[in-house]
């Protein structure tokens, strides 16, 4: 099979399964009520249409992030994982929780990528500028586990059940309501 075809079968699959996405639900919005001037027409267009584009940005983001990361490693099983970096990303997030202060809306995204530039910095102060892929991979070994120590600790110690619930749910990750504002702060950022 030519990687043309292959390409064309997954990008029709993809979108079947985007709108399969938005038809399915607590309510079946059939595709004939989509454009209509109902509470159907509503339901698509202001809750499910903007979590499927979100989904959709999401699944591409990290599917570019792992196979940058395979091809910079030149290994098909590697991923973003293995170095920290994101799991210094999930700290950062989780201190802006922690603390409060997600709900300011651009805090929580710029906590994640302040946490994953520390977390690149301190990979590359372990590893060192003549170190090997060996040695990388098992700096980013140890941050990772560090980092998962420490979101682990924070989401022990947090200072309500709201906040725990909160961390927890965005560390699972959830598409449930989303909406065009989260559309709007993803996207660039992805």
């Amino acid at each position: 099979m030519t990687t043309l075809r292959l390409n064309g079968i997954l990008g029709f699959a993809l979108i079947v399964a985007m709108a399969a996405s938005m038809a399915a639900g607590k309510v079946w919005v059939s595709p004939a009520a989509w454009l209509g001037d109902d509470i159907s027409a509503l339901i698509i267009m202001e809750l499910r249409l903007p979590r499927t584009i979100l989904g959709a940005a999401i699944g591409a983001g990290l599917g570019m992030a792992g196979a940058v990361m395979q091809g910079y490693l030149r290994n098909p099983l590697a991923d973003p994982g293995i170095f920290g970096v994101s799991s210094s990303a999930a700290l950062g997030a989780v201190t802006s929780l922690y603390f409060g202060y997600a709900a300011i809306t651009w805090l929580l995204p710029a906590f994640a990528l302040i946490g994953a530039g520390i977390g690149m910095g301190l990979l590359a102060l372990l590893a060192g500028r003549s170190g090997s892929l060996i040695l990388f991979t098992l700096a980013g070994v140890i941050l990772s586990s560090l980092t998962g120590s420490l979101t682990s600790l924070m989401i022990s110690l947090a200072p309500t059940p709201f906040a725990t619930a909160e961390i927890v749910t965005w560390l699972m990750g959830a598409l449930t309501d989303r909406s065009w504002d989260d559309v709007k702060l993803a996207l660039p950022i992805i």
